[in-house]
């Protein structure tokens, strides 16, 4: 038997073999994968961050953070932070903490709501006044 008569009886044989399985190059992918099913929000998300107004945002705020820490403004910063002016401003949150009841609130409010008629009956009788003058 020579070479060219044994490729002969082979080749029927590998052809119905070869038919037998499927002929694949790689795996098949899976149907779905994290990454893939968030790649359209991340684009959105990409788009949105990269929009007209949102960087106009960000340079308004890098722009007032350089005015902010420029010139004299951080020695004016610490004039306004100093230990003076905090306990100054603690001192004022604690009477209003203690000024500013819930009673005190309601009261007040009341007052206001009682005096209301009061304060344009007043403007009514200004008006009349400047008229006639």
């Amino acid at each position: 038997m020579n070479l060219r008569q044994l490729l002969l009886l082979a080749c029927p044989i590998t052809l119905a073999l070869a038919n037998t399985t499927p002929n694949t190059v790689a795996p098949r992918a899976p149907q779905s994968t994290s990454l893939l099913d968030d790649l359209p929000t991340i684009v959105d998300g990409v788009k949105e961050l990269l929009s007209t107004e949102t960087v106009n945002n960000i340079e308004t705020i890098v722009k007032g953070g350089a005015t902010l820490l420029g010139g004299d403004t951080p020695q004016n910063l610490q004039k306004l932070l100093s230990s003076g002016n905090i306990d100054k401003l603690q001192n004022i949150i604690d009477n209003a903490d203690t000024l500013l009841t819930s009673s005190f609130v309601n009261k007040t409010g009341s007052l206001i709501d009682d005096a209301l008629p009061l304060v344009t009956d007043f403007g009514q009788i200004m008006d009349a006044i400047i008229k006639t003058s």
